[in-house]
């Protein structure tokens, strides 16, 4: 398990826990090596964050070296900027924190992404069950309904077959060719 899995791990574990819980935790992690001390941190900050809004969770990263926090992503306001700067250097350890965040009022949350993401594999089985193609060779990614479609296809008439059965996907509004015959 990487230091970044195990961070996530603690996230979500600590996002669940009461303050004195996670306080608990930080002080279990005092005296263990900077390193793990610092994926607690970061756990315990991006667990804060959780608590102002659950889409920082798949928005806004979190990283801590030798106590110094670094916030990067994207946040939907400044006053969520702040709210969440605050809260990094409300947890006990951090010593410093560097807001790299930028404002995006359009960033997507994580129901938008997870949405996105169903919709791209809908987009691949479909591919998939009408073409037969292997479905290694075209790549589909979604966002709000606009899906993209890459890749390299043998003939113009299998390409026409999987334009056709991505635009017949539900919740596909557009489909943006990038397909190429080769």
């Amino acid at each position: 398990m990487t230091f970044r899995s195990l961070g996530f791990a603690f996230a979500a574990a600590l996002a669940g826990c009461s303050a004195s819980q996670q306080q608990s935790v930080q002080s279990l992690a005092s005296g263990a090596p900077q390193q793990a001390h610092d994926v607690v941190l970061a756990a315990s900050v991006k667990a804060k964050l959780a608590a102002i809004d659950l889409d920082s969770a798949t928005n806004v990263g979190v990283r801590v070296d030798d106590g110094r926090a670094l916030l990067t992503g994207s946040v939907k306001n400044p006053a969520q900027r702040a709210a969440f700067e605050s809260a990094a250097k409300s947890i006990g350890g951090i010593r410093s924190v560097e807001d790299r965040t930028i404002v995006n009022p359009h960033a997507h949350s994580a129901g938008e992404q997870l949405q996105d993401a169903a919709t791209a594999t809908a987009v691949s089985a479909n591919i998939l069950a009408q073409a037969g193609v292997n479905a290694f060779k075209v790549r589909s990614t979604a966002r709000a309904g606009v899906v993209t479609l890459t890749g390299d296809v043998p003939t113009q008439a299998l390409k026409t077959t999987i334009l056709e059965s991505a635009r017949k996907t539900p919740g596909v509004k557009t489909v943006v060719d990038h397909l190429v015959v080769k």
